[in-house]
């Protein structure tokens, strides 16, 4: 399909190789489904939907298929460095107990 800066991109989950334990969904919430499921077609268990990418449809399937999912929360606050405003985020979500598991 191509590369992005050296990467290979791949159309789909399933032209992955490997095992693959978790997903971050980063598309819109009208794609978000198509999403989950190609993941659950390949035994993905852990999705993260992207702060905005999230879709009702999607989180039930998601529940109905016992896929382990996190929604409207900002993958930027956990992927290291956690830098700026992010940083302060994570730390006032965490006074407040409110940090996914």
């Amino acid at each position: 399909m191509g590369s992005i800066e050296g990467d290979q991109c791949y159309k789909n989950l399933q032209e992955l190789k490997g095992k693959i334990d978790g997903v971050i969904n980063v598309v819109s919430p009208n794609q978000t489904l198509e999403v989950v499921k190609q993941a659950n077609e390949i035994g993905v268990k852990n999705i993260w939907m992207q702060q905005g990418s999230e879709s009702e449809e999607a989180r039930n399937f998601c529940k109905e298929n016992g896929i382990n999912e996190i929604h409207k929360e900002c993958i930027l606050m956990f992927a290291e460095p956690v830098k700026s405003i992010h940083s302060f985020h994570k730390w006032i979500w965490k006074i407040a107990g409110k940090l996914p598991n």
